[in-house]
């Protein structure tokens, strides 16, 4: 039996493991379970397919998703009820500060954005830069195509936006060949 039992600081390391080894790296869940030392390989592998099946019960609308109060933490469906609830100062929820795209991501993007086409942020997000959300692809998608759009005089400074796609294509396969 595989212990169920995962403090917040593994579940952080396990976390970070994901991000770190991605899914075709090799002996992945055995690099995820040396970063945690308190959980085996298949026990990483087991959490994992676990968090898929919370994630596809989520998605399809099985699992409603919880309220989080900024105070607290997680609230029970009882505490969502009660009366004192109204009585709480509501506070506005803080804005995380933007991280920047790196050059990898933005190559990954502009690979994505062929293979799969404009407007499919979802699968370039899912399938291509894994690290960052649809909205934010989007997002990224939104700012590449306004600077190309842009004329070569106005530009001011250069910026990993005015890599095209062809571009990457060409950089991609000389690095591929050495």
């Amino acid at each position: 039996m595989v212990n169920s039992r995962w403090t917040w600081e593994e579940n952080k390391q396990f976390e970070d493991g994901l991000v770190e080894f991605a899914g075709d790296c090799p002996n992945r869940w055995e690099r995820i379970a040396a970063r945690i030392a308190t959980k085996t390989a298949a026990e990483v592998e087991q959490h994992f397919a676990v968090l898929l099946d919370d994630v596809a019960a989520i998605e399809s609308g099985v699992i409603e998703l919880p309220e989080y109060d900024e105070s607290d933490g997680f609230r029970s469906p009882e505490s969502r009820k009660s009366p004192n609830r109204s009585e709480k100062k509501q506070v506005a929820p803080q804005r995380k500060v933007a991280r920047p795209w790196t050059e990898d991501e933005h190559r990954l993007f502009l690979i994505g954005l062929e293979k799969y086409g404009k407007g499919d942020w979802k699968s370039i997000s899912r399938f291509m830069v894994k690290s960052r959300t649809a909205a934010q692809v989007a997002s990224h998608a939104q700012k590449y195509y306004a600077r190309q759009e842009k004329e070569e005089e106005n530009k001011k400074r250069r910026s990993i936006f005015d890599n095209t796609i062809a571009e990457t294509s060409s950089s991609l396969a000389s690095n591929l060949c050495r």
